[in-house]
């Protein structure tokens, strides 16, 4: 039960950094509170969006992976000795 609350946890600290970088972009995007260029607000963004779509991604692969091993029963290490 501890693994599988420790695997919540962790996604949702995941998900809370993916979607600061997802409103970090979109507010560069949209050139508020900024003095760049239109085109570097849209290159940077575009980059911040990008990679909070990919650490969106790794975070559900990893939730899936976690909840995974914290379902399989625990292996028995001194069997073999």
């Amino acid at each position: 039960m501890q693994k599988r609350n420790n695997a919540g946890t962790a996604a949702l600290l995941r998900g809370v950094v993916a979607a600061y970088l997802f409103w970090l972009g979109f507010r560069i995007i949209t050139n508020r509170d900024t003095e760049m260029s239109r085109q570097t607000a849209w290159l940077t963004g575009g980059i911040l969006l990008a990679a909070a779509a990919a650490f969106c991604g790794y975070t559900v692969y990893r939730w899936r992976a976690d909840r995974r091993a914290a379902a399989e029963p625990p292996q028995d290490k001194g069997a073999g000795q």
